[in-house]
């Protein structure tokens, strides 16, 4: 196994359906990607956990993914890792401008609203984004909040394969520091973030003048599956291969021949996802008064879907980009099949080779 010199960067997302890896280093003009890998945590008859992989089923796959790497887990200097699930929280807020310990104080208290009690203490990280342009006296903070039980087990993760702790974010931040890296947000209008797991979608709303928002829709992937499932009687392993190699939300239907002809469901997740984005969408411009919103950003395994594209360019009559964050890379054009995946990691490794 090669050793990893220290100007070696990695990304580390472990989500709930798989993992992915980025791993980085200082190009001539633009960080080059040296390896970029996804594995999928469940296979076979295996369906996902809904309380998310365990320790146990996630770090013999890590061990494998770095040892076809031939990177030793233990000399790595620079690691951006995240968490992601339920128990955690990105907001911005307006707040009185106080003393660095009394806004600390203050930040931990905001936080315990928005995160769902498990009982350990949070775990807060803000950062002031500039005064409040309606109201003098306050400034706008972006906080960023996870709790302690969530926090230890991804850090025990880590610990267990000898990965050093780094810099660790959270997944919505992540992939939105793909973005903005590398691509300057409009003067005006906001831009939509879907980023589309296995359990759920996270929508993401952020312009250069404009309330940052972010909010977990309850559709995702898996939905799509399990319609596949329940409509065509199929096990997982068939209607998961079903949806990726015929759409979201196929109906076969058999007919006299033995050939199978493909219909559109008449009630979809994916419809069930429109409706949730539309209550979002239509809540951020109740709150804020914007509603000049530019383009939706796609990232995710699913993000690729032609039908996605297409029913959320015909609904809300709105531009539909599937982001692709390895681009921006050297050496990243091209290589994968399906980029969409990898915006968190790779926004994990920019922030690690900031560092």
């Amino acid at each position: 196994m090669l050793g990893l010199k220290s100007k070696l960067r990695v990304g580390l997302d472990v989500g709930s359906h798989s993992i992915k890896i980025i791993v980085l280093e200082r190009g001539a003009h633009a960080p080059k990607l040296i390896h970029a890998r996804c594995r999928e945590i469940y296979t076979g008859a295996e369906k996902y956990d809904p309380e998310g992989p365990k320790k146990a089923t996630v770090v013999p796959l890590l061990v494998e993914m770095f040892y076809e790497m031939g990177l030793a887990p233990k000399k790595l200097k620079h690691l951006g890792s995240a968490v992601s699930g339920t128990n955690i929280s990105a907001k911005e807020i307006r707040a009185l401008q106080l003393p660095e310990v009394e806004m600390a104080s203050a930040m931990h208290l905001e936080a315990r609203k928005h995160l769902p009690l498990d009982g350990s203490e949070s775990i807060v990280d803000y950062q002031l984004l500039g005064d409040d342009p309606k109201e003098p006296d306050k400034v706008r903070v972006l906080i960023a909040a996870t709790t302690r039980r969530t926090f230890d087990a991804h850090i025990d993760i880590l610990r267990e394969i000898e990965l050093k702790p780094g810099i660790v974010d959270v997944e919505p931040l992540a992939v939105l520091n793909s973005y903005i890296g590398v691509t300057e947000l409009p003067d005006e209008g906001a831009l939509v973030f879907l980023n589309i797991g296995c359990r759920k979608t996270n929508l993401t709303i952020i312009g250069r003048k404009d309330l940052f928002f972010t909010r977990d829709l309850g559709i995702a992937g898996q939905h799509f599956t399990l319609d596949i499932m329940r409509d065509l009687s199929l096990e997982y392993p068939e209607a998961e291969e079903l949806k990726m190699s015929r759409g979201l939300n196929p109906d076969v239907k058999r007919v006299n021949d033995g050939t199978a002809q493909l219909a559109v469901h008449e009630k979809s997740a994916l419809e069930k996802l429109g409706d949730e984005i539309s209550r979002s969408l239509r809540y951020y411009i109740k709150e804020t008064g914007q509603s000049m919103f530019m383009k939706f950003i796609l990232t995710g395994g699913t993000a690729g879907s032609k039908e996605l594209q297409e029913y959320l360019q015909e609904k809300f009559n709105l531009p539909v980009e599937s982001y692709n964050a390895l681009a921006s890379l050297e050496g990243g054009a091209g290589r994968e099949n399906n980029p969409w995946q990898y915006a968190a990691a790779v926004g994990l490794a920019l922030r690690a080779q900031a560092v």
